[in-house]
């Protein structure tokens, strides 16, 4: 039992703290007072573990997801940018550049997604065993490791894309025909935007560490300061007549500057300490003397006895690297320890992320060798709605692997698979709420649709594609949770099979199209959009099948133990 150095009466704790407080004339000793601070300190401490393992709800998930969209919004919210600067200043022609290229650029740089991924879960298991360490020596040394591992992986990046640029246009556009002034502003905005990659990685990873310590709101404090300085660079740079500094070159250089100045900010954030601030409390108490120090004994209890909120002080991010880590720092090789530690995350991360990008890439060639001009600027529009909304149900993928492991990794039980059954139909729920109010969002392309382009044309072609958008993204949350919650399951090599099925199937059907402009029939974006959205039925489907596959399994798995061990 626990041993309390007070108690009360039954009519004191009957009535709330506050009533209670000037009718209490007790006298209590700083060892009672202490006593019962540890008391009410473990008890908050067995409280908080016991809620660790409790199933998320649908409201914590979609609290959680929300500000965790900053880890994948960041590079489409500045191509949004860039497509709207360059359709409104600088033409059709030069937006029509942007579909290829952007294409490369932004789903290129996601094959940089296993830093991401396998730094959420290293600094969140650095940050478990480093329990209640104030010196966070565990979580510093993961995090060093991972922004130092992903500043040469971006540099790596970099240089593959910047001299393969040209190819990669060419295997996307295929087609001879194409207007040259596009081919090369293309390739000049793919060369100057990898650029931005080594920035982009080290961004990517150090956002991902803010999840894995559950710190969502840095992200945000990044995202916002970037596409800050992307839209004021844009308005600078987009309107110059210079091939190399205005049009699509000069939104390309407005993106890299705001990946720079974003990871100066970023860095910034982890290294330099808060001020710490004196409580009003401690002030009152260092004031008051004599009698007074009875009272403030008494309101210390109280306040002990009553539920703590969470204090609202800076973030533990904050500063976290202070006195630990220099600018420099990023230039030194990573530990052979922190490469064998991003090691598996390598092949499947990387095999899942180039089965996902086959579909964009397929339609980005099939709008650029198929469809003309108009066509093309279109698609750019349409493909930066995508890229800058899709990140919000990416974002129940990321919670799901946050929330799962944590019920999945424990021993089967039967307490074990009802959790996962509720947690699985809680995320389901969460992504049909994202899902809806992404709806909500795509009915409104017809009135956003004229901010990025002047020409008529194009916008018609883009209003035209609004309802096949909005019944993809009435997807998007189901599908993104489903996979996010066979991550969390471990369920590798099945997601790995069905996207390497999906790698080859999803383009083949999509080139079909081709064919079919070549027999005359007319094509258009829409169409694209069309096959895209039956590519996400299948997705839908395959998740929620294997799920169910899975609970099956393991309520089959717990009969077998159960009459094994009642034998």
């Amino acid at each position: 039992g626990t041993v309390r150095p007070i108690q009360m009466t039954s009519d004191v704790d009957s009535a709330s703290p506050l009533e209670n407080k000037e009718s209490q004339n007790i006298e209590i000793s700083p060892d009672g007072i202490n006593g019962i601070k540890k008391d009410n300190s473990t008890q908050r401490n067995q409280e908080k573990r016991h809620q660790e393992t409790d199933v998320p709800g649908v409201t914590k998930i979609l609290r959680f997801a929300i500000p965790a969209v900053g880890v994948w919004l960041c590079s489409p919210l500045l191509s949004l940018i860039d497509t709207s600067a360059v359709g409104i200043l600088s033409g059709t022609v030069q937006q029509a550049a942007l579909a290829p290229a952007v294409a490369i650029t932004d789903y290129g740089a996601l094959l940089m997604a296993f830093l991401y991924t396998g730094t959420t879960n290293l600094v969140a298991a650095a940050q478990e065993k480093d329990g209640n360490d104030e010196n966070h020596e565990k979580t510093q040394s993961t995090l060093v490791g991972a922004l130092q591992l992903a500043s040469y992986v971006g540099v790596g990046f970099a240089v593959l894309f910047g001299l393969s640029a040209k190819l990669l246009i060419q295997t996307i556009i295929s087609n001879d025909a194409v207007d040259p002034v596009v081919f090369r502003t293309a390739v000049r905005y793919c060369r100057i935007r990898s650029l931005g990659l080594p920035a982009a990685a080290v961004i990517g990873s150090a956002q991902a560490a803010c999840l894995g310590m559950q710190d969502m709101k840095s992200p945000l404090y990044v995202l916002l300061a970037a596409a800050v300085v992307n839209f004021f660079g844009d308005m600078i740079l987009v309107r110059n007549p210079n091939m190399w500094i205005g049009g699509a070159a000069g939104a390309a250089w407005a993106t890299v500057l705001s990946q720079y100045a974003a990871l100066t900010m970023f860095m910034a954030w982890l290294k330099v300490k808060p001020r710490q601030r004196s409580s009003a409390s401690d002030n009152k108490r260092t004031e008051n003397e004599g009698d007074g120090k009875t009272m403030e004994s008494c309101s210390a209890m109280v306040d002990e006895l009553k539920p703590r909120k969470k204090k609202s002080g800076p973030p533990v991010t904050r500063g976290i690297l202070s006195g630990k880590f220099r600018g420099r720092d990023l230039l030194r090789f990573p530990t052979k320890n922190t490469i064998e530690k991003f090691s598996p995350y390598v092949v499947p991360v990387s095999s899942m992320s180039i089965g996902r990008i086959s579909g964009y890439l397929a339609m980005s060639h099939v709008a650029s060798s198929t469809l003309g001009t108009l066509e093309m600027a279109a698609q750019q529009i349409l493909f930066s709605f995508f890229c800058c909304f899709i990140p919000i149900c990416e974002a129940l993928n990321l919670t799901a692997q946050s929330f799962v492991p944590r019920i999945f990794e424990r021993k089967p039980s039967p307490k074990r698979t009802e959790e996962l059954k509720r947690t699985i139909i809680n995320f389901i729920k969460a992504g049909g709420i994202a899902g809806g109010a992404l709806v909500a969002v795509m009915a409104c392309i017809p009135l956003f649709s004229r901010f990025f382009s002047l020409d008529p044309a194009v916008i018609t072609k883009v209003n035209s594609a609004t309802p096949i958008f909005a019944f993809l993204f009435s997807l998007f949350g189901i599908v993104n949770s489903g996979e996010g919650l066979l991550l969390g399951q471990k369920d590798l090599g099945f997601l790995g099979k069905a996207y390497a099925i999906w790698f080859f199937a999803v383009p083949s059907v999509m080139c079909r199209l081709k064919t079919v402009a070549a027999s005359g029939i007319a094509v258009g974006v829409k169409d694209m959009w069309a096959i895209f959205s039956m590519y996400q039925i299948v997705r839908v489907t395959t998740w929620m099948c294997r799920l169910r596959y899975l609970h099956s399994k393991r309520k089959a798995e717990e009969q077998t133990l159960h009459e094994y061990t009642a034998s």
